[in-house]
């Protein structure tokens, strides 16, 4: 009985090494995606913003060249 005891208990502890180690990796990956979320809507609200800022250089060329 020992024998089996002492041979299971470094498996157990193993098993939950593994298994914090994992949780670790995981919460870490969700906080990259988020922040990658976060980036991306950053980048989309400025992608916006320069094709605003293209389109009234564009309106600002035609009334030129309408003049």
């Amino acid at each position: 009985m020992t024998d089996l005891l002492i041979a299971l208990v470094p498996v157990v502890a193993g098993l939950i090494g593994v298994w914090v180690n994992l949780n670790s990796t995981v919460a870490r990956l969700k906080g990259r995606v988020v922040q990658l979320e976060l980036s991306q809507d950053e980048l989309k609200r400025d992608i916006k913003e320069l094709l605003k800022s293209v389109h009234n250089i564009e309106i600002m060329i035609a009334k030129m060249n309408a003049e």
